[in-house]
This record gives C-alpha cells, sequence and structure tokens, in this order.
C-alpha cells in the first residue's frame, strides 16, 4: 500500500466505504536502496527486515481476507454483484423467492435465454445477407457466408481448412518482419503472426468429417464448418497453454482437455484452427510479445499495434483467416485489439461466460471477437452459459 496524503485524517466515519488508515512506506533510491537489497540477501537478516516491514504494512490482512478470518464468506462475500434483471417488479408473478445472491434473476435470465433458437438466427441473417451485394476487393466472410457457401455446396468446410492452413503458414512465415506492405490485396498475405499454433492434420481431420456431414446431409450443426481461432491463454485439447510466455507452456503441459468454451464451440460443429497470439503473461494492451512468439502485426498496416492483450485473435479476424475467435477481458484485452484492429470484440458480463481463471477470474471474462456485431452475437450464444464445474481450468496455475 502506498503512503496516504498527510491531510487524511488518522480516523474516518465507520460509514466510510474503505477502512482506511495511515500507512508509512519509505521510499529507498540511490545508496540506501543498494544497502537494503544486501541486507535483504544476508539469511536471518533478511527474513527479519521482510517480516518487519510486512507487519508494519498489516500485509497479512490479504492472508487473512482470503482465508475467510476476516469475515465469514471470506473473499467470497468481495465478488462481483451481477443482477441480469435489477428490477424488483420483473419477478412479481413467479415462485422464486428472491434471494440475497440473486439467485431468481439469474434463473429468469437463463429462461429467456432457452427461448432464443440460434439456428433460426443464423437462418434469417442469411437471407439478409443474401440480398446484398459487396462491391469491395476485400470483405470480410461472415459466419452466414460460410454455411451458405456449404449448404449450396460452392464450398467444402474441407477446401475451406486447406486455404486457411495455408493463409496461416504464409502470414506466419516472418514474426519479426515490418517489411510487409501496408497495401497488399488481401490482409492474409501479410506477415501478421496471429496464429501461433496450429495442428495441421487435426485441423484438416475436422474438415473432413464437417464435409462428411454436408455431403450427407445429416448431423449438420449451427457452426458446422466455420474455423475460429481460440487465444493462448485457453486450454485446448492437444495444444500447450503458454500465456505468451516461454515457459509456462512446458511447465504445465499440453493439455489433456478442452476448455468448456471450446467444448461448446466444437459441439456446435466449429473447426478450431489452432491457437492465437497474445501479449505475455496478458498484462499489457499493446500486444507486444518480443520474447516467445514474436509480435501479432495489425492486418491494416503491419507497422501498427494490433493492441491486447488478444492480440492474435484480433489479427486474425481482421486479416480474414477467422470470422470468429476467442479472446479474454479483465482491462480491455478484448476491447482494445478489436478497436485497433477495426473488429467486433465483447467482454461479457461477469458470470454469463464459464471460465474458471485462477488469476483475476473475477474480473477476466472470455468473450468473442468476430468481423460483424452478428457473428459476435452468434459466438457469444454458443459460448455463453454456466454449468461448467468440472471442467479443466484456462488459468495461470
Amino acid at each position: 500500500p502506498s503512503s496516504l496524503p498527510s491531510s487524511l485524517p488518522s480516523s474516518l466515519p465507520s460509514s466510510s466505504c474503505y477502512n482506511l488508515r495511515r500507512v508509512i512506506t519509505p521510499t529507498l533510491t540511490g545508496l540506501p536502496l543498494l544497502i537494503t537489497t544486501k541486507l535483504l540477501r544476508v539469511p536471518i537478516l533478511g527474513r527479519l527486515i521482510i517480516a518487519f516491514t510486512k507487519a508494519v504494512n498489516d500485509f497479512g490482512c490479504v492472508s487473512r481476507l482470503a482465508e475467510g478470518t476476516v469475515t465469514t464468506a471470506g473473499l467470497m462475500s468481495y465478488m462481483p454483484l451481477y443482477y441480469p434483471f435489477p428490477d424488483l417488479e420483473l419477478l412479481e408473478g413467479r415462485s422464486e423467492k428472491r434471494e440475497d445472491d440473486g439467485s431468481a434473476y439469474f434463473c429468469m435470465h437463463e429462461e429467456l435465454a432457452k427461448g432464443f433458437d440460434l439456428e433460426r438466427f443464423i437462418a434469417e441473417q442469411n437471407e439478409n445477407d443474401a440480398s446484398e451485394e459487396l462491391h469491395r476487393d476485400f470483405c470480410y466472410w461472415t459466419i452466414q457466408d460460410y454455411i451458405s457457401k456449404y449448404t449450396s455446396q460452392q464450398l467444402t468446410p474441407y477446401q475451406v481448412a486447406l486455404a486457411i492452413v495455408k493463409a496461416v503458414k504464409q502470414s506466419s512465415q516472418s514474426p519479426y518482419s515490418s517489411t510487409s506492405s501496408s497495401t497488399s490485396s488481401s490482409p492474409s498475405q501479410k506477415n501478421i503472426n496471429a496464429i501461433t499454433a496450429m495442428n495441421e492434420h487435426e485441423v484438416l481431420e475436422q474438415a473432413r468429417q464437417s464435409t462428411k456431414r454436408y455431403h450427407s446431409k445429416q448431423g449438420i450443426r449451427p457452426l458446422e464448418g466455420v474455423p475460429i481461432a481460440i487465444k493462448d491463454e485457453i486450454n485446448l485439447k492437444n495444444y500447450p497453454t503458454t500465456h505468451g510466455t516461454t515457459f509456462l507452456g512446458k511447465l504445465n503441459g499440453t493439455s489433456v482437455n478442452d476448455c468448456i468454451i471450446v467444448q461448446r464451440l466444437k459441439s456446435a460443429g466449429a473447426i478450431i484452427v489452432g491457437k492465437t497470439n497474445m501479449h505475455e503473461l496478458g498484462v499489457g494492451t499493446t500486444g507486444f510479445n518480443w520474447t516467445h512468439t514474436g509480435m501479432a502485426r495489425n492486418p491494416h498496416n503491419t507497422n501498427h499495434y494490433t493492441g491486447g492483450s488478444s492480440s492474435g485473435s484480433a489479427a486474425a479476424v481482421s486479416a480474414g483467416l477467422v470470422p470468429l475467435a476467442v479472446g479474454l477481458d479483465g482491462g480491455g484485452s478484448i476491447r482494445i485489439p478489436s478497436s485497433l484492429c477495426g473488429v467486433v470484440g465483447l467482454k461479457p458480463t461477469f458470470g454469463r461466460g464459464d471460465l474458471d481463471m485462477k488469476l483475476c477470474y473475477s474480473l477476466g471474462h472470455v468473450g468473442p471477437i468476430g468481423g460483424s456485431v452478428v457473428d459476435v452475437a452468434i459466438g457469444y450464444a454458443v459460448m455463453a452459459g454456466g454449468g461448467g464445474d468440472d471442467h479443466d481450468d484456462g488459468g495461470v496455475q
């Protein structure tokens, strides 16, 4: 904790939002800092200095809060408050009794969500898009575009997968290069380094199975054959989760299970093309990552940042490699790169998506990035929902 202003009174009224108190934390620079660092390395003396500093600053309060000794419920009593429907009148005439945790509100949200027909929504958007002509050299293929091409047999998911595999390789040949022209005929031809891990055999096998379903006209699902990329902060089976670092992938090994978000996308028929680049550990807003995967570059101008930390997911959509990608957002990690790359990103409300994050799980939310609002809405409809208590988490262990 940092020092409080000298004008702050020594005690505050009990009605205050925060129980503030004066904390004295000395500032060390120059020679005093050098001496202190040397003293901290002395085996016994160093531990005594650290213990004294923690005691003076009441550092143990953090441990007591997490262990539940400060309040009855411990840290859980500080979880974000989320009532999807805060209007009490909406509960009139219902048998549910409102509980302090707002579960009745959430149950109502679940009931209304059950009435959403995803297949009908996609079909309606297909009809709307079919009546529009696009007169541009490059435009984003939407989810509806893929499904329309598949159902009309103009393309197969396998043909698309082959093209994506080739495009990913071409766009990742020179991750450190800044010489790519920003006037290329297609953004996918640039060295953007958006997708950093791709199992070519697995991608093509998913596409083969999807092509068979379209051929037989049986078992076709809402996102059948639609390519989607996953941020390298989310567990994807047979891929290491590196979090943009050189060591976490090796430390945790290859994921043996899909995160529940990935499970839902696969169940809806999506082809997962691989893992996307990100700012190291997700602790930055530029997307800069020089030490591990190389920096993802903005498809609109490869000399510009993508924004972060979901840099690769936004870049993959912006380049037209995929119509939809998955990101994680704590302080803007979906919204910032989406804005800088000219696409659409959504950070869902706390509790709407199911991703058990061990690191800032009350703040970091999984969400979709797409080339259009409609695609983001479709992705959100598939990804959202609770009930993932038995899934492997995607957080830093």
